[in-house]
């Protein structure tokens, strides 16, 4: 997919220079296919790895604060480092989310642990400081590279021993805690509109997968039936 949005891109910007600059060439990506894309990960964590994975961070605030925001909220990576002490409301339990996808706001809803760990936290916040930042820096937003390089060796070695570097279906990186969150909605009988709207997907279809996951796909109706 990055591969394709980056030949839209380019072609975009030969387009335009042909158009308004009178670029003298035929648009070098005329003809150039999009890449099949299989974005269909398999992967989510159960209750007992999301367990292992939060024992393991424990003793470290910033990344636990990562992993707690991304598993309640289902926020992509920067979606979650976007998050400033304004977007968080105590009152009403709720935090408004930034999709860098789609340029819009969403609100997402935060359990009552993380809420008092952020009562204790946000007064030493500024009201424009980031959530996910180093100690007397929160003014600075971090880029992805600080956390990833952090927590993802210890994806790999907690849960993705003896998986090809390949297999994305199955490994477990740090976009599979958006999956995870999504997946134990299914789990829980979360209504699939109501999945959509917490994950902010365009589209029904984006949510669909995750409908096999719900105790509700029918099993316990057809067990019901002619009787």
């Amino acid at each position: 997919q990055t591969v394709n949005t980056i030949r839209e891109l380019t072609g975009a910007i030969f387009n335009h220079s042909i158009k308004e600059h009178n670029l003298q060439l035929i648009n070098p990506c005329n003809g150039v296919k999009r890449l099949n894309v299989d974005n269909g990960r398999e992967r989510y964590l159960s209750t007992d790895e999301i367990k292992l994975l939060k024992e393991h961070f424990k003793d470290n605030f910033l990344l636990t604060l990562f992993i707690d925001l991304s598993l309640q909220t289902g926020g992509r990576f920067e979606t979650i480092l976007l998050v400033q002490k304004k977007d968080i409301n105590l009152t009403s339990g709720t935090i408004t989310l930034y999709n860098t996808k789609t340029k819009t706001t969403y609100t997402g809803f935060l359990q009552d642990d993380l809420i008092e760990l952020l009562r204790e936290y946000l007064p030493k916040l500024k009201v424009n400081d980031y959530l996910i930042s180093y100690e007397n820096e929160h003014h600075i937003k971090l880029n992805q590279s600080p956390i990833k390089n952090r927590i993802q060796p210890i994806l790999n070695k907690l849960f993705n021993s003896g998986l090809s570097a390949d297999d994305s279906k199955n490994r477990v990186v740090i976009h599979t805690f958006r999956h995870s969150f999504a997946s134990h909605l299914a789990i829980n009988g979360v209504p699939i509109f109501t999945i959509q709207k917490l994950m902010n997907h365009k589209k029904i279809e984006q949510t669909l997968r995750y409908a096999k996951l719900s105790p509700e796909n029918g099993r316990n109706a057809i067990q019901g039936l002619y009787k």
